[in-house]
């Protein structure tokens, strides 16, 4: 699909989105064809639609669908999962897996403690990386008894961006044990970090884009606060870490390491601070009142900052895998 085609789809996808409540975009991204876009070009799908997820705000993400839609399932497997599948991933600021169990079999008890994005649609089923202390499983948890086990919250600062944090005990069936389930497991997160990495620049974007609407407008000394010099120097390192940022994404879908894609996390993260930080200064008092738009970016970026790893885990990730030489140096750069 070349530059044109995308950017006409594009477009539609965008009208029909912005046509609905934003309740209802899954049903709309159903009736689009965007599973079907999904299963034949992932990188455009999901690229698109995470951007416009950072620059709308809807009440539900893509995060689920777009793993389900890339996961290497054996279709045997695969059909044995009711729909809507979800994935519960860590919890807020850690990257160990959301389940414990006592005993692996394969049918058994989970306690669960994990983050979890929803939508309009009812449970389907959950699908749960755990471990027993040594032997990695996934596992998935189905039927209304056992859904209904586990009690959601969702997100202080912001309980409109779908997200919950789950907890509690259920049976879980297995569908993975051992090495299968680190491939499967790696797989979803190099996914879910690419859609969340988009979003995170399209948030870091936004709020850029609304502070230098602001400097250009507003005066001090009659003069626009955006032609003094250290405005200036802050805003051009923000915009040096937003280019880094969305040449990391691109990158990272060129390649199917999950290195790749954490590092695009990370650069994703640290623009989204950087924003967060240069812009919420210059947007002064009106960027910290209710009526101004930079709050609603700001909230939504704060939650998935720190969703399968915050900036400063991935950095420490990454520099300790470059130390011990799990991946070469350049690899990094």
């Amino acid at each position: 699909m070349d530059q044109h085609e995308r950017t006409l789809l594009r477009e539609s996808i965008e009208q029909a989105l912005t046509a609905v409540a934003p309740e209802s975009w899954t049903e709309t991204l159903d009736d689009f064809g965007w599973h079907d876009l999904l299963e034949e070009d992932p990188q455009t799908a999901i690229t698109e639609v995470a951007d416009l997820q950072g620059a709308l705000l809807p009440r539900s993400s893509i995060i689920n669908d777009s793993v389900m839609g890339t996961l290497p399932l054996d279709e045997s497997v695969r059909s044995t999962i009711p729909a809507p599948a979800r994935f519960v991933f860590p919890p807020i600021g850690s990257m160990d897996p959301p389940g414990r169990t006592d005993a692996i079999s394969d049918n058994c008890a989970v306690t669960v403690s994990g983050m979890v994005s929803t939508d309009s649609r009812p449970h389907g089923s959950l699908i749960i990386p755990a471990t027993d202390g040594n032997t990695p499983v996934l596992l998935v948890i189905t039927g209304p008894d056992e859904l209904a086990s586990l009690s959601g919250t969702p997100t202080a600062i912001e309980p409109d961006s779908g997200w919950v944090h789950i907890s509690g005990s259920a049976i879980g069936t297995v569908v993975a044990r051992g090495d299968a389930a680190v491939r499967l497991w790696t797989c979803a997160v190099r996914t879910a970090q690419l859609v969340l990495a988009q979003e995170l620049t399209t948030l870091g974007r936004r709020m850029l884009e609304l502070t230098v609407e602001h400097v250009a407008s507003r005066k001090q000394f009659g003069r626009p606060i955006g032609s003094f010099q250290s405005v200036k120097h802050g805003l051009a390192d923000t915009r040096v870490e937003q280019e880094t940022a969305e040449l990391a994404i691109e990158a990272a879908w060129e390649q199917s390491d999950p290195e790749a894609a954490a590092l695009a996390k990370l650069l994703a993260g640290k623009f989204f601070r950087s924003a967060a930080q240069h812009c919420q200064q210059y947007l002064g008092g009106m960027g910290f009142t209710w009526e101004h738009p930079f709050h609603t970016f700001l909230r939504r970026g704060m939650i998935l900052e720190q969703i399968l790893g915050t900036t400063t885990v991935l950095r420490t990730q990454l520099g300790t895998a470059v130390r011990t030489g799990t991946i070469p140096v350049i690899g990094v750069l």
